[in-house]
């Protein structure tokens, strides 16, 4: 997702704000609601997926980052019942809708971040509690996906939660889908609202290799929600994210050099961090003992 004059994810998103008054201003009263209507005044359907997937892990002391508020429809949910939300998107007038959304209802613990369309930052590294993002991973395509798995293990703290929604084409619904939608978007003119699939197994992996533990799968029709941790102290993150910075800074770089400085520092961290262990896994004299020292030094290496 370059941030530039040609980022489609920007042109698409600032697009469909613009005309979405016209389209379903009379019908709806928020960008967003045209989305999972179930008929029902009380957004049943809503609120059933705002308790599974977010009010149950809430605290009134965390720090939540969203991606992809839209118009603000989990935002203003998620804010009253924790300390602060940091919402990140690229299409500013979806910033400007859910700023708007918010003042409206007195909230004012949410701030308002244009992102680069490349990472999280100035997000600060493991300085988010519960990384938050429904109906938006579905729309970024597999090249985009990838490295916003790793900016997700940065930014959370250890044990910090992830709570992200994806297409997949491992279940009847997904392959159903993606028949039904492939003629309209074949041709590559058409981007809004465009699908990309992912297998269950495949986003599985892709958090376990940059340090996320997937805890709950969800599948429903075409969808899946994974619930993940980021659990213990770790260099995953910093490793994964170094080598996302080394690939994408050219030879000679200062890119590439940061990247490496970076690398360069690792074994140095991890040794520090494994002073305190291995005296106690060469003097443990109980199973108990040997097992709870070999377990802190999986974490080092996997987090887990």
């Amino acid at each position: 997702m370059p941030h530039t004059a040609e980022n489609r994810y920007a042109q698409d998103w600032n697009g469909y704000s613009e005309e979405w008054d016209r389209r379903y201003g009379r019908e709806y009263a928020h960008l967003g609601d045209e989305w999972n209507d179930d008929g029902t005044a009380a957004r049943q359907r809503d609120e059933h997926y705002f308790r599974l997937y977010a009010e149950r892990f809430l605290r009134p002391d965390m720090t939540v980052l969203e991606l992809g508020p839209g118009g603000g429809k989990w935002t203003v949910r998620i804010a009253p019942l924790v300390s602060k939300v940091i919402v990140l998107d690229v299409a500013e007038a979806m910033l400007a809708r859910t700023r708007a959304r918010c003042e409206s209802l007195g909230i004012t613990n949410v701030e308002y971040v244009h992102a680069d369309g490349k990472s999280f930052h100035p997000v600060a590294s493991a300085s988010i509690d519960m990384f938050f993002s429904y109906d938006v991973f579905v729309h970024i395509a597999l090249e985009d996906t990838f490295p916003y798995a790793g900016e997700i293990a940065r930014v959370l703290r250890p044990g910090g939660l992830s709570v992200c929604h994806y297409a997949v084409s491992s279940t009847p619904g997904g392959l159903s889908r993606i028949e039904q939608n492939s003629w309209w978007y074949r041709g590559g003119e058409r981007t809004l609202g465009q699908f990309y699939y992912f297998s269950s197994e495949a986003i599985r992996r892709m958090y376990e290799h940059v340090g996320l533990y997937p805890a709950e799968m969800h599948e429903e029709w075409c969808h899946c929600v994974i619930v993940a941790r980021r659990l213990g102290e770790s260099l995953i993150p910093a490793l994964e994210a170094a080598l996302r910075q080394a690939i994408a800074g050219d030879a000679g770089s200062a890119a590439r050099r940061e990247a490496v400085a970076t690398l360069r520092t690792l074994p140095a961290q991890l040794d520090a961090m494994l002073g305190g262990i291995l005296p106690r896994l060469e003097q443990a004299t109980t199973p108990q003992g040997t097992i709870a020292a070999v377990q802190d030094i999986r974490r080092l290496w996997r987090g887990q």
